[in-house]
């Protein structure tokens, strides 16, 4: 028995195949089109806000230690390492036992409306000198990038650098959010610095944006975050994993650490400071935590207490001990 000879398609057939792998390739064009755009809606979206937070429109610095009785120096020293040219004030103290630098936050400077002045007038009445000085490319400094406590690392060792030009040997630091995570990196290698005040940090830069990105840039976490994440590196040299307090934690386990945070700090959650006071380890150390207060919000909740804590650390940490 011979097989069948196999069917020729009609006419009809033919041309129902032909428009049918038409159309499909014609959908496959759009969908790639569409996929296109949208990837580049996306990262123009992301570039463009990545570009603005470390960019951000500078705020001038307004008033000064003046305006408290106090008695001070306009100042201009090197960040360390790049050299760039940093603006700040020094507050002698009478007799001054030791010297704190104060460290701002983000998109601040060294005379916020938070609590830096009303605490360098505390301190310097209890015989403490006092250094306050503006982040690259905020107030008065030098600089084009903010880079959330990566480079500024460089300008808080140049104050450290300037602070012992002047002489001192017993340094403490008070940092504010951006500026307490960056004391907390700058403490662990820099044996100068013995003993911080960290009001408000963040435990780790990249983990932090990975959970509370749309805090700053208003977008959805998904998909926008993880595309900033990965290009702001790409437009500015900022490397997130190298601002991790949390990591330097090891390193302080012998320095005196005073821990501020509000429980309504929806900016930097306090879960933050709990996580960094557990992984220190450290009895002797404190975390203070203030009701009702927002993000560096201790001081206008509780300012008289606030500076009783800040200079009772430094005279207990820094006056009743023996440098090493």
């Amino acid at each position: 028995m011979t097989a069948p000879e196999p069917r020729l398609q009609t006419r009809f057939e033919q041309v129902t195949e032909t428009n049918t792998r038409s159309r499909g390739r014609r959908i496959i064009f759009v969908l790639i089109v569409v996929l296109s755009l949208l990837i580049l809606v996306l990262g123009g979206i992301s570039t463009y806000v990545g570009w603005s937070l470390t960019h951000p429109q500078r705020k001038l610095v307004k008033g000064d230690p003046g305006q408290l009785g106090l008695s001070y120096q306009t100042i201009n020293f090197p960040s360390r390492f790049d050299k760039l040219k940093l603006s700040g004030w020094y507050l002698p103290a009478p007799q001054a036992k030791a010297i704190i630098i104060e460290a701002h936050g983000y998109n601040g400077n060294r005379c916020n409306d938070k609590p830096e002045l009303p605490v360098a007038k505390a301190l310097v009445e209890k015989g403490f000198s006092v250094l306050m000085f503006d982040f690259r490319d905020s107030g008065s400094s030098e600089g084009s990038l903010v880079s959330v406590g990566d480079f500024e690392q460089r300008d808080l060792l140049g104050a450290v650098d300037y602070a012992k030009e002047l002489g001192y040997q017993k340094i403490g630091v008070i940092g504010y959010s951006m500026g307490a995570a960056t004391s907390a990196i700058v403490a662990a290698q820099e044996n100068d610095i013995q003993a911080i005040i960290l009001d408000s940090p963040f435990a780790d830069l990249k983990k932090y944006l990975e959970v509370n990105m749309p805090h700053w840039t208003g977008l959805p976490n998904f998909p926008f975050t993880p595309i900033i994440i990965e290009e702001i590196p790409l437009l500015t040299g900022i490397n997130p994993e190298r601002v991790s307090p949390i990591k330097a934690m090891e390193s302080l386990t012998q320095k005196p650490i005073l821990f501020i945070a509000g429980d309504a700090d929806t900016t930097i959650p306090l879960e933050n400071s709990k996580q960094l006071l557990e992984a220190v380890n450290n009895p002797k150390d404190e975390l203070w935590i203030v009701h009702g207060a927002v993000h560096v919000g201790a001081y206008p909740v509780q300012p008289e207490q606030y500076l009783q804590k800040v200079t009772r650390f430094f005279n207990q940490s820094l006056v009743e001990v023996k440098v090493n």
